[in-house]
Parts: structure tokens; sequence; C-alpha cells
């Protein structure tokens, strides 16, 4: 078989929700033509759509290293590394809310996250979370804001929204 129609198979497997059996198809197209980048960024998008960060960074890498000229796969590789930016956060976190060094190394990267991946609303609305928690209102609204251009439709974002704005009227 060649690597276009292990293409092809892989896309008849996403149009069936079945992004394991795409990637497998995925990778029998890179063994066919591994140095062909396109097969590499189909690979990483799959394995992004499927959760597994890991391996989707490692081929949004290869595919840019194979081919850096691909704004495409440039900013896909940002939006992975803004992905995992963000979870790396979202785990320092979780281990131990309470320390402020804690909370500064999360900012920080978030912060990496938002300028690799400006459309990553998980990392502002994070960083919302921080700022509310650090009683930086003005701080908080702003990430929020820009959590709820993303997200316009999240209820939860709203009442954070509400609850930081009446937290700010309180400090004035």
């Amino acid at each position: 078989m060649k690597a276009e129609e292990y293409v092809q198979k892989a896309y008849q497997c996403i149009l069936q929700n079945d992004f394991e059996q795409a990637v497998e198809w995925f990778e029998k197209a890179i063994s066919a033509q591994p140095d062909h980048a396109e097969h590499y960024f189909r690979c990483s998008v799959t394995y992004a759509r499927s959760g597994r960060l890991e391996q989707a960074l490692a081929y949004a890498e290869h595919a840019v290293r194979l081919a850096p000229q691909q704004d495409e796969y440039i900013l896909h590789l940002h939006a992975q590394e803004a992905r995992q930016h963000t979870e790396k956060a979202r785990k320092m976190l979780d281990v131990d809310r309470a320390t402020p060094q804690v909370r500064q190394d999360a900012i920080l990267l978030l912060e990496r996250a938002i300028a690799l991946d400006p459309l990553c609303g998980d990392a502002f609305l994070l960083l919302a979370l921080i700022y509310d928690e650090l009683n930086e209102y003005k701080l908080a609204v702003q990430a929020a804001r820009e959590a709820a251009a993303l997200f316009p439709h999240n209820v939860q974002l709203a009442n954070l929204m509400k609850k930081l704005c009446q937290q700010m009227n309180k400090q004035i």
C-alpha cells in the first residue's frame, strides 16, 4: 500500500470517530514516507484530538523540523506547547495550591502558554482562578474576559466574572 492510501484510511477512521485506528494508519503512512512532514502533522492533530499530548507534541515538533517554513505546522506546535504548559500548571496547582512559589511558577507557565497560543482559553481561565485566589481582581477580570471571549457560552465563566467584578467593587 502507498502512503496516500494509508492517509485515506486514516481519514475514513476519523470520520467514524475512531482516532486510535486513524493514528495507526498515519503511523503506517509515516513508515512509508518518513520524510513527509504532512503525515507527522496529521498524526499530531489526531493524537491531540485523542488527548495524547506527549505524542501530539513529539509529532508536531517532527513536522516542523521537516518543514520549518510551514506556518500551519508552527501554529499547531505552539498550540500543543501551550496545552502542555497549561496542563503542567494545572497539575502543579492540584498538588499544592497554597504555596506562593507554586502559584508564581504556574502563572509563568500560563503566561508562556498564552504567548505561544493566544487562543488557549484554558490558560486564561486558570490564570483568572489563580489571580482570584491571590485577590488580584483586576488581573483576574482581565484573564477571565479573555477566556469569556473564547468561551462565550460558558455559564461557570460568566458566574466567575460576576464574582470577580463584585470583589473588585468591594476593593474600591
